[in-house]
């Protein structure tokens, strides 16, 4: 189950209208306690703005990260602190690329959502909510 097609309008200053779309919102819990959940999602913002910062009442903290291979093959994570959203374009966050890592999240139950605040630039604040997937192999 993903949730689809959330689109979310703001009034700015001004009075210009602007959106937030974001698709396919799913979260893995992790595997185990001492590991951390992951979200996945595309976004799509009406006006240039930035990702400045995530987080969650059910987690200890939640952080964007990217996934990049060394020219020795070694894949490894690294942390960002913002992701650009260019204007009318989609911004995806999925395996193997940019990803949000959810860190010592609370269990929740089958079916249920898991909330993530995505905090940008422009000053919007949108609570987003993860639909639970199940890890591969679970």
């Amino acid at each position: 189950m993903a949730i689809a097609g959330l689109a979310l309008t703001l009034a700015a200053c001004g009075g210009t209208t602007t959106s937030l779309t974001v698709d396919d919102a799913t979260y893995r819990a992790p595997l185990t306690d001492k590991s951390a959940g992951v979200a996945y999602f595309s976004i799509t913002s009406s006006i240039q703005d930035k990702i400045i910062g995530l987080s969650s009442p059910q987690a200890d903290r939640v952080e964007m990260h990217n996934s990049v291979t060394s020219a020795e093959g070694m894949a490894s994570m690294v942390r960002l602190d913002s992701v650009d959203l260019p204007a009318g374009k989609s911004v995806i966050f999925g395996p193997g690329a940019l990803h949000v890592m959810v860190f010592a999240p609370q269990p929740i139950a089958a079916g249920a959502t898991f909330p993530i605040q995505i905090e940008l630039e422009s000053g919007r604040n949108e609570t987003i909510s993860f639909a639970q997937t199940l890890a591969p192999g679970r």
